[in-house]
């Protein structure tokens, strides 16, 4: 449910605030007050298509944001694929900038228009004269139908769903397989070759780091020797006087002489004697490094070789060993794969005939549904459209069955009508005008009330070219809609606003240099004189004013009527 709407610097609009209702919303108006600018900002706000010239003259941009009250599982469940967090309301907003660029948040994070469009379809139908409705699209016909099915198709397809994406897979997969003959043999070669070149290196996991660090030493051996030799030298052999080991050594039979006469020197011999013993093992471990320190050429060469080998491997296979042997480790699969690809050929075709056989059970299932269905849904909305003043209209829900499978089964569903005896059906784009239209969808959304989930309608004048008894009409089947599902009706007619649960005026007030346009919450006194007005025009008297208190008191105890029926 739409809770409210914000509006700043849009085309007319300074600044509005809205704070809608349950139930139906009027909105009513002097021809050129705005009407269809609000219509404007909600489209806008649903990512409809606008450029920089809404922005109202002399701003930099136009915001429009929208508070939603979603307890949509479907929405909840996208807003969390996409990475939006979930919260208890809905918040949108969309800015459009004078460079023409236009960003969207959905609860605070940047979306695309295309995600906005996804969302904006879940929340709000919009409806009237100048919309491209959604019953417009036919591919909406088939869920309109099915949703009047109910749970017994519902639980039908839902089965069929599951196999029918079981099947896509197993076709996906033989597709695969079923290649062109001789690309089969050539990737069969080049793999062949690939894995056979791997396998022959023999690669072992770290390898290369481990050879890299034994070439670093051959490749400095004669430094590495001839350093350490001076250090074991210098500290161990000198051949000039006494060397470093020793001189220690003499240092500490020195200090014990006087280590008992104080305690830190004792702790001090004794810390020169740990550095003794300490230099002592060191110097071993120097002079059997360089006992063992020798150059061979030919290791160095089949070091060399061996990094180079595997330096080849990495250009072609992968960045380090564990990528080339999983390069390996698929390859092989897939060479395995290509192999037996005749027995698995043969054995996913049978699986594939299996689910399509079932598929097509499940699907003539479906469609003897559809087609039990049609005719009551047919006959609801004919009743409906004569409720509304299309008496004579002949609507009829065509099922046309296809060769091929989709997620819907085999059938295709259209919506045919014609308004006027005589003249054939036809889609419904070439024989209803907007006004037909949108009391066709008011006819289907009064038909399938209960089921329907998108919780929020909007109607925008779809009282052109109707008055008396039919807009009556009109306006209690809002009213009776309206017991689930907010509607927000932009409306002329006293006889639809009479019926409302909310009422707003719409005003247009000009300056010497500006145009803006006002949207104030009518309360009691104000609803029956703007009531008034649409009933005489811009002079209100005292007549009129208790005419249209009269309306509405009659609308209202009709309101209590469809709302007690209702519950």
């Amino acid at each position: 449910m739409l809770l409210e709407l914000h509006i700043k610097n849009f085309a007319l609009i300074d600044k509005v605030d809205m704070i809608f209702s349950k139930g139906l919303n009027i909105l009513t108006g002097e021809t050129g007050a705005g009407k269809s600018i609000l219509i404007d900002s909600v489209n806008f706000i649903l990512g409809d298509k606008q450029n920089k010239d809404i922005i109202r003259t002399g701003q930099e941009a136009a915001y429009v944001e929208a508070v939603f009250d979603s307890q949509s599982k479907e929405i909840e469940d996208i807003l969390l694929e996409n990475g939006v967090e979930v919260e208890e309301i809905l918040i949108i907003s969309r800015e459009i900038n004078q460079s023409g660029r236009s960003i969207s948040r959905i609860n605070g994070r940047t979306v695309t228009i295309s995600f906005l469009k996804q969302i904006g379809r879940l929340l709000v139908d919009i409806h009237g004269q100048h919309e491209h409705q959604s019953l417009l699209n036919e591919a909406v016909h088939i869920d309109i139908l099915d949703s009047f099915c109910g749970e017994r198709l519902r639980n039908l397809k839902k089965e069929y769903l599951e196999l029918y994406v079981k099947n896509n897979t197993i076709e996906k997969q033989l597709e695969k397989l079923a290649t062109d003959e001789q690309f089969k043999l050539r990737r069969i070669d080049l793999l062949s070759f690939q894995i056979q070149e791997i396998s022959d290196a023999k690669l072992i996991a770290e390898e290369d780091i481990e050879l890299g660090k034994r070439k670093m030493i051959l490749s400095n051996s004669e430094k590495i020797f001839s350093t350490l030799s001076g250090v074991y030298e210098k500290i161990y052999e000198s051949r000039e006087g006494e060397c470093a080991y020793d001189g220690i050594g003499s240092s500490l039979i020195s200090m014990d002489s006087i280590a008992d006469y104080d305690e830190a020197i004792k702790d001090m011999k004794d810390e020169i004697q740990d550095i003794y013993y300490k230099l002592g093992d060191i110097i071993g471990n120097i002079r059997e490094y360089i006992e063992h320190c020798e150059f061979d050429p030919n290791e160095l060469d089949e070091i060399e070789n061996r990094l180079d080998i595997i330096s080849k491997l990495k250009r072609k296979y992968g960045s380090t060993i564990e990528e080339i042997l999983d390069y390996y480790n698929k390859s092989s699969q897939e060479l395995e794969q290509i192999q037996r690809s005749d027995e698995l050929i043969n054995g996913l075709t049978k699986q594939k005939n299996d689910s399509l056989k079932i598929l097509n059970e499940y699907a003539n299932k479906m469609t003897q549904i559809r087609r039990d269905i049609s005719e009551s849904l047919k006959q609801q909305i004919e009743n409906e459209l004569k409720y509304l003043g299309m008496e004579r209209a002949i609507f009829r829900v065509e099922i046309n069955e296809k060769t091929t499978l989709t997620e819907n089964g085999k059938d295709e569903v259209y919506f045919l009508m014609t308004a006027n005896p005589g003249e054939p059906l036809r889609q419904l784009s070439k024989v209803a005008s907007g006004g037909e239209m949108s009391r066709i969808m008011l006819a289907i959304k009064s038909v399938i009330a209960d089921i329907d989930r998108i919780p929020t309608l909007i109607f925008d004048e779809i009282d052109i070219g109707i008055s008396g008894r039919t807009a009556q009409s009109v306006g209690e089947k809002m009213c009776q809609i309206s017991s689930n599902h907010q509607i927000l009706s932009v409306t002329h007619l006293p006889q639809i606003a009479s019926m409302g649960d909310v009422h707003f005026k719409i005003q247009k007030t000009t300056g010497d240099e500006t145009t803006t346009t006002n949207v104030n919450k009518l309360n009691n006194y104000e609803q029956i004189d703007e009531l008034a007005r649409m009933l005489s025009g811009t002079v209100i008297t005292d007549l009129t004013r208790n005419h249209a208190k009269e309306v509405l008191e009659l609308a209202n105890i009709k309101k209590d009527e469809i709302k007690k029926h209702a519950n």
